[in-house]
């Protein structure tokens, strides 16, 4: 296996079990000139399942914003998380393992 592969591997087994998609995103409210708050108020259902509401004031003071939205099983239902950091959201996914 190749340096990359085994890196890709290792990365998939942190990230959660998913049949279909997986996005990732960081700081995509940016793209769109929001605020995380504006971009909160802008999420479909008006709905954001943040790892705690500690890591919710923190993206809000720091403007730094990650998601991750995969589906487990099929692409209709998905499951949606919300974070200051890309580590707050990987040792939430890892708590479901």
């Amino acid at each position: 296996m190749s340096r990359l592969s085994d890196c890709t591997a290792e990365i998939l087994a942190i990230l959660p079990d998913h049949k279909c998609g997986l996005h990732l995103t960081h700081n995509e409210h940016r793209d769109y000139r929001q605020t995380v708050e504006a971009w909160e108020e802008d999420t479909p259902g008006g709905s954001v399942y943040w790892v705690s509401e500690e890591e919710r004031k923190k993206a809000q003071e720091t403007d730094e914003l990650w998601t991750l939205q995969w589906y487990p099983e099929t692409p209709v239902g998905f499951c949606f998380i919300a974070a200051s950091s890309l580590i707050a959201i990987l040792d939430r996914v890892g708590q479901g393992r």
